[in-house]
């Protein structure tokens, strides 16, 4: 009896010892494709704000910062949304965007289209593309 409780914390223990690598080194990338998925909502959410409320809404990206917010503008900019991206998660390109923001028109088109490219500590990448006509297109 004693013997076969040995036997079996040590295959635990085996089994951990073998898939406790992997898991850490899969993390990164899972950090990396939930803070995408969560941006591409966010922007659709700031799309889906400015046509609703026909209150012109941008989502300012924050490189150094490594973050994000969502801004509504009126006779005063309110902040709707702030998120800070996880230590693993950059801000790596941002491309065709003016001062690095996403503004929306009150049809739900954007000023400028252009691409956002995220990337984690294991360098895998995950890319955003925003279209003229305000499309939100995740690639991962």
């Amino acid at each position: 009896m004693l013997i076969d409780l040995l036997v079996a914390i040590g295959i635990i223990v085996l089994l951990s010892t073998i898939t406790i690598p992997y898991l850490r080194k899969y993390q990164p990338n899972l950090k990396l494709r939930v803070a995408s998925r969560n941006l591409t909502g966010d922007i659709r959410y700031a799309q889906q704000l400015t046509i609703t409320e026909q209150k012109t809404h941008i989502v300012s990206l924050d490189i150094a910062g490594g973050k994000y917010e969502i801004l509504r503008i009126d006779s005063a900019t309110t902040t709707v949304k702030t998120v800070n991206f996880d230590s693993e998660i950059f801000l790596k390109q941002i491309t065709g965007l003016t001062g690095n923001n996403i503004l929306f028109n009150f049809y739900g088109a954007v000023s400028r289209s252009g691409t956002i490219i995220l990337s984690n500590l294991n360098n895998n990448e995950s890319t955003i593309n925003i279209k003229p006509s305000g499309f939100v297109e995740l690639v991962e």
